[in-house]
């Protein structure tokens, strides 16, 4: 094929794939394998990874390693048609949801996805969990099928997350409005034994230990430990030794702690 034949396929393929194309593709498409090394060669394409390049001038794209390996579960299916559930190969979780809603902190050392049926993978930077997502637990970030907040808090408790970064999510995902905080409640009802909290701790327990994890609290969380706080010295101290160990209380707490 001529090179500027050649250019005008993989170019079509790239516009609607962050500017990506991957050899399977390509060769679905019609190209050969000298064709694309004379593309590389000609300084028209890019290789960003095994087995997929960067088209012509088109910028690289955000979170490259996370689009490269869920491009590798499907390699000759365009992006576009798969975003449907039977068509997703694999949905983003556990850190890389993170990485992609901009929520906490969680280390990620590696791309994080999710697949419906069990298969291994080659890639190094690359972890593969397989679990069942329902579709009300996906949405589409950047062209790619995430973990919704709420789901990824659950999959970092499931896999035993730092409770100080899992707290870091959960409170982002409030604070922008991508999470529920009494739906997430009850969703990770099933983890308070886990992280070692007596089995008397209630999920909402368990909600405040991980924003206090992260040194991040919510107000309506504030003014109920506030109260709790309070009402247990007094019982304890009475009412002038309850006010004394409540300014003791204060005076070691640090400013930005609050109460």
């Amino acid at each position: 094929m001529r090179r500027h034949q050649a250019l005008k396929v993989v170019s079509a393929q790239a516009t609607d794939q962050w500017g990506l194309v991957t050899t399977a593709q390509a060769k679905l498409a019609g190209l050969s394998s000298v064709d694309l090394t004379r593309l590389h060669e000609a300084g028209l394409i890019q290789g960003v990874g095994r087995g997929v390049y960067l088209v012509g001038g088109a910028p690289v794209p955000d979170h490259l390693e996370i689009k490269l390996a869920w491009l590798r579960l499907d390699p000759a299916r365009p992006a576009w048609q798969r975003h449907q559930p039977d068509t997703y190969g694999g949905v983003v979780s556990h850190s890389s949801a993170c990485e992609l809603h901009g929520l906490g902190d969680v280390p990620a050392s590696r791309v994080e996805i999710t697949v419906p049926a069990r298969r291994t993978t080659r890639e190094p930077g690359v972890k593969l969990h397989r679990a069942a997502i329902d579709l009300s637990d996906v949405t589409i970030v950047d062209g790619l099928p995430v973990t919704t907040a709420e789901r990824t808090v659950v999959d970092l408790l499931a896999a035993r997350a730092d409770g100080g970064h899992v707290g870091g999510v959960i409170a982002d995902a409030l604070r922008l409005g991508q999470a529920d905080q009494t739906r997430l409640a009850t969703r990770i009802t099933p983890f308070p034994k886990t992280y070692g909290l007596p089995h008397s701790a209630s999920s909402q327990d368990f909600l405040t230990y991980l924003l206090e994890s992260a040194r991040t609290k919510l107000p309506s969380i504030d003014r109920k430990r506030a109260l709790d706080i309070v009402a247990k010295v007094f019982e304890e101290h009475g009412e002038s030794g309850g006010l004394a160990a409540i300014r003791r209380l204060l005076d070691v707490r640090s400013p930005e702690d609050g109460i």
